[in-house]
């Protein structure tokens, strides 16, 4: 049986009375990207840090390949590399000069330092100073420090923050190409959905530290559905009608959504409204798209 990297299971943490995490339970399957989602505050970030071991649950177990945590921490941090937020780089130094400082902190062979430049594509500015670099060069350069020593598993925290468009293309493509290059599983947290939705094979959502969505990205966009979208001149009366016929219609300023619930619908509700002396002026079927699921899980 292939040992899960990260399994998370029934995990609770508090601060003070502020409850962070609240029975947490994940499952990262073997060399996928796995795209960690929710707002800010919803407790990714205290989930990173219990997975790298920095802070201990109050209750639950998280296990990385499939061995606890909390019994054999350094062994299990040997296997992992991480890069939560901005790299530490020194400006003053060379990416490779960078490179050699970590690689010497970790006892690791010259051939290191190469292998981990090219998984980035920065062979050919290896030799220039850091302070010449582009936010995505420092970006990718911190990357490459997390893969020295060739994890199984990279922890990635919010990697996109505060880059520019180009720098987050950089990423986002080195991001999802690691798996297969590497065999590594990719662990990546963010509070954009359009930015994971691109790279992620699963994904995960949580809101105040409760999980509301694991499984495929597909899975995930089988979830957003399609709505009947009506645009009339007496919304209030429109929306009073639909549901005197009991339909769930949701009302948003002048728009009013229905939930499909068979066939020929939208030319039975436009004679519906229209016999009901509301003018139409708009109706569609629209699907909800995958953003809107997302705010409709996390608010």
């Amino acid at each position: 049986m292939m040992e899960t990297p990260i399994r998370v299971e029934e995990v609770w943490k508090s601060y003070g009375t502020t409850k962070a995490v609240c029975g947490l339970s994940l499952s990262v399957p073997r060399q996928s990207v796995y795209g960690f989602l929710g707002p800010n505050g919803a407790g990714k970030s205290t989930t990173i840090r219990m997975v790298l071991g920095l802070q201990r649950p109050d209750r639950g177990t998280i296990s990385l390949f499939g061995r606890p945590l909390s019994g054999e921490r350094i062994a299990l941090l040997r296997r992992i590399g991480s890069l939560v937020e901005s790299p530490s780089l020194y400006l003053h130094l060379t990416g490779r000069e960078n490179l050699e400082v970590h690689r010497r902190l970790l006892g690791l062979s010259k051939r290191a330092i190469d292998d981990a430049l090219e998984a980035v594509d920065l062979i050919a500015v290896a030799g220039r100073l850091v302070r010449n670099y582009s936010s995505g060069m420092k970006q990718r350069l911190g990357l490459a420090q997390a893969l020295l020593g060739n994890p199984e598993l990279l922890l990635l925290d919010e990697p996109t923050n505060g880059l520019d468009p180009a720098g987050i293309h950089e990423v986002r493509t080195l991001v999802r190409d690691l798996p297969g290059l590497r065999g590594v599983t990719v662990f990546l947290s963010s509070h954009l959905l359009a930015e994971v939705e691109q790279v992620a094979t699963h994904l995960a959502i949580i809101s105040e530290g409760q999980l509301k969505f694991e499984g495929t990205r597909e899975e995930l966009q089988t979830r957003s559905k399609q709505m009947i979208v009506v645009e009339a001149d007496q919304p209030e009366r429109a929306h009073a009608l639909l549901t005197g016929m009991g339909r769930t219609a949701t009302r948003e300023g002048n728009r009013i959504l229905i939930a499909p619930d068979g066939e020929c619908e939208a030319a039975q509700i436009n004679a519906m409204l229209v016999g009901g002396g509301v003018a139409v002026s708009y109706l569609a079927t629209e699907r909800v798209t995958l953003e809107d699921f997302f705010l409709d899980l996390t608010q």
